[in-house]
Parts: C-alpha cells; structure tokens; sequence
C-alpha cells in the first residue's frame, strides 16, 4: 500500500533531513536586481537555514550563464542579508562561492522572476535559470522560480498578489524538492507559476515549448538621424501540452527538472 498524498515515507523523511543536520547556508540571487520577487524568496529561504542575496545591481534579464571576466565587480551592502555586484547572476553564484566574502552556499535559489520562464529559449537564456546552471555546473543544486506576470510594474508590491500566500506555496514546493535535490545535487528544478498561484495545481512536465517569443529587429533613428537598433519579442501561441500552455492557458504551477545525467547519455 504506497503512502498518502503530502506524507513522506521514512525513507523521504531521512533524505530531507540530510540538509538539516545543521542550518545550510542559502544564496539567493535573480536577474531582476532588487525587486519584491527576491526579497519573497530571501524571507523564504531563510526558514531552510542561513540565507543571504547576492544579486546583479541593475536587471539582466536574458543573459543566461554569462560571466563577467573583462572589468572588475564591486561589492556593495544594499540591506540586511543583501548585497549588488556589477555582475550577472552566474557571476552572484561564484562570488559567492570564491570570493571568501559570503559562507559557500549549499543550495541556490534563484528569483522570484517577474514573468514566467517557460520554453527552451528560457532554459537557455534566462539569467534567473543561468544562476541555476552556474550553480550545478559548480556542484551546488538550485531551483528557479519565476511567476507570470500580466502587469509591467513588477517593482510594485500590488503587482504580486497574495504576498503571504505566495511565499506559503513557495515554502511548500523548497520542502517537496529538497529531498529530490539530496539524492542528486547535479541537478536543479526550473518552477514557473501563473499569477495568483497559491490554489494552483502543481504538475511535473519535461516537454517544453520550444519558443515564447517572436524575435522583432527594430530599426529606429537617434536625434542625430543615426540608425540603431532594438531587439524585442512578442507572445508566440501557446503549444498545448508544453509547459508554456500549462502555466498560461491551465494556470498550473509547472515543475522541470534539468539534470547534467542527461548529457551523459550516449
């Protein structure tokens, strides 16, 4: 007889327990910069042990796992448990990890990310799931967050609903995911979350849409009648039975995971 639904059998319990023989020190980081989203999930993080933020000082969203190796980073305290670098999220996790500055982390969460990250182009060119690719890559398992937004004014707190609940439902996926990410630690999970999502269904899917947005190349004139150049996107349609239309036709909390096994096969 296989145990009930949100019980953990004896052996679920003694893996979870592995992260808590004593506090785990926790980065958080995102590719927002600063914003209601990463401060969420710092106050979350830091009911699972010792969690501080190492984040980029401006948004640099859509850059992947790129490092910063051509200038230097500086170090500033922005508040309590936060502190920016000029850098990009992959660069958070490895200051955090060499710099000497901070206790090496033994998880990474990365976000909450104003927007969802569903898709392969997200999986390869997010910088809030970047972060968590840096992290693997380097030994330490990760999970993403990111939350689909109708609104624009992500800095707002109105913009993000339900603050309480949403930290609610957040804490309960980190709980559901740690033993998962003991038993492996080269992996990570990629979650995305419709807006409202504290009553959403929660479902585990690998098939991805392979893009989120048509690509547009804007040419434009300065005031100078010089040309340059915008790249933007706009919502591609939604492919049903993708992540992608779970997260936004459902309004299910979606849950990938990505692990470097699978590279390993022949």
């Amino acid at each position: 007889m296989g145990a009930k639904e949100g019980v953990k059998t004896a052996e679920e319990e003694k893996d979870a327990g592995k992260l808590r023989i004593r506090r785990p020190s926790i980065l958080v980081t995102d590719d927002d910069g600063d914003s209601e989203g990463l401060r969420m999930l710092l106050e979350v993080a830091s009911r699972f042990g010792n969690a501080y933020a190492v984040i980029p000082s401006k948004q640099r969203s859509a850059i992947a796992n790129a490092v910063t190796l051509h200038k230097p980073l500086r170090l500033h305290r922005l508040a309590p448990n936060i502190h920016t670098i000029n850098g990009t999220p992959s660069d958070c996790v490895l200051f955090a990890l060499y710099s000497g500055e901070f206790p090496k982390p033994d998880l990474v969460l990365s976000g909450i990310n104003a927007g969802d990250n569903t898709s392969m182009n997200a999986l390869i060119g997010s910088g809030t799931v970047g972060a968590c690719w840096e992290a693997v890559l380097e030994g330490v398992p990760a999970i993403a967050f990111s939350m689909s937004m109708a609104k624009k004014d992500w800095h707002m707190k109105e913009s993000w609903g339900d603050r309480e609940a949403l930290m609610k439902k957040v804490e309960g996926i980190i709980e559901s995911l740690l033993p998962k990410l003991d038993k492996d630690r080269e992996r990570f999970f990629n979650v995305n979350m419709p807006e409202r999502p504290e009553n959403a269904e929660i479902v585990h899917i690998n098939r991805l849409q392979k893009e989120r947005f048509l690509t547009h190349v804007d040419k434009r004139m300065d005031p100078d009648g010089v040309p340059y150049y915008w790249i933007s996107g706009t919502n591609k349609k939604v492919e049903k039975g993708t992540d992608t239309y779970e997260v936004i036709q459902n309004k299910r909390i979606t849950i990938t995971e990505i692990s470097l096994k699978m590279f390993e096969q022949e």
